[in-house]
């Protein structure tokens, strides 16, 4: 593909998506103001919530991720959308949705790579990655995230 078909491919709202969270990261923002501009581009965030810095949220799909209110998500996480299917020949991508219930905790440089929930009050370890779902007010750190122990309610 040369490079003009590569950038009629760019939609106008990928190219806002990825302006709005390149904007997220640029600016000096607190943890409690990045959300606005997660959500302007275009991740469906529920609340307020505290986002730190370098946080990368898939730009392919970013309507997939769900982000309920009073989430913590730290430095250096990375939330994916998109997978390879090893189902299929050659490239093939799937789709899959990201959804982050209320009072969730994310450790730093945390990986979600693929369709997941994290339920309500879970807590993800530092440097997880996680591969599947993790019910509500349960404690997972690995890689890949296995079950530590339960948390209070």
């Amino acid at each position: 593909m040369n490079s003009v078909n590569r950038f009629k491919a760019i939609s106008f709202n990928r190219l806002r998506y990825m302006f709005f969270m390149w904007l997220a990261n640029v600016l000096p923002l607190r943890g409690h103001q990045r959300y606005l501009f997660v959500r302007w581009g275009g991740v469906a965030v529920k609340g307020p919530c505290w986002i730190y810095r370098n946080v990368y949220f898939d730009s392919v799909a970013p309507h997939l991720i769900t982000i309920e209110k009073n989430v913590t998500i730290t430095q250096n996480t990375t939330i994916l959308t998109h997978y390879l299917d090893p189902g299929h020949k050659g490239r093939y991508y799937r789709l899959g949705e990201v959804h982050i219930e209320e009072d969730a905790f994310i450790g730093c440089n945390v990986t979600i790579c693929s369709a997941v929930t994290i339920g309500c009050g879970a807590i993800v370890g530092a440097g997880s990655v996680v591969t599947k779902d993790i019910p509500p007010y349960q404690c997972w750190a690995g890689n890949p995230a296995r079950f530590i122990k339960e948390r209070a309610r």
